[in-house]
Order: structure tokens, then C-alpha cells, then sequence
């Protein structure tokens, strides 16, 4: 998709400085990828004290070597 974006030099300068990229498409590329992986991380930060856990980690841990000590077992027949 190809979208118009009025930038001023400045702006064009620091973007591909931060980015590390010559060409303007790639950086402005790399730019936008960039913030929306920011911004999820700061999506996730507001889920923070508020997302229950429960401390239930050995009890599936045992379930689960349990599960493949029965697996391993010989089955008659």
C-alpha cells in the first residue's frame, strides 16, 4: 500500500539516523515497525497487576510427568 507523509528534513534526518537506514522508504519501513512493536510492549505494561496467576506450576508439572511416565509404560497385548 503506498501512503503520502509530509516529513521535513529534520524529521527525514533523524528517522533514517535512528533507524540506520539510507534509504528513506526502508527506514520510514523500519520506523513504523519499530513503534508498533513499542506500543504493544506498552499495551502489555497496562495488563501489569492486573492479570491473576495462579501459583499452580508443580502441581501441572507432576500431571505432565506423570502423563509421559504412562506413556512410557509397556501396554500389555
Amino acid at each position: 500500500m503506498t501512503a503520502s507523509v509530509n516529513l521535513s528534513a529534520e524529521e527525514i534526518a533523524e528517522i533514517q539516523a535512528l533507524t540506520k537506514q539510507g534509504d528513506l522508504s526502508e527506514a520510514i519501513h523500519t520506523a513504523m515497525v519499530e513503534y508498533v512493536r513499542y506500543a504493544r510492549r506498552q499495551e502489555l505494561k497496562t495488563l501489569s497487576g492486573r492479570v491473576e496467576m495462579q501459583d499452580n506450576w508443580r502441581e501441572l508439572e507432576d500431571a505432565e510427568m506423570r502423563t509421559a511416565d504412562e506413556a512410557r509404560k509397556p501396554h500389555p497385548g
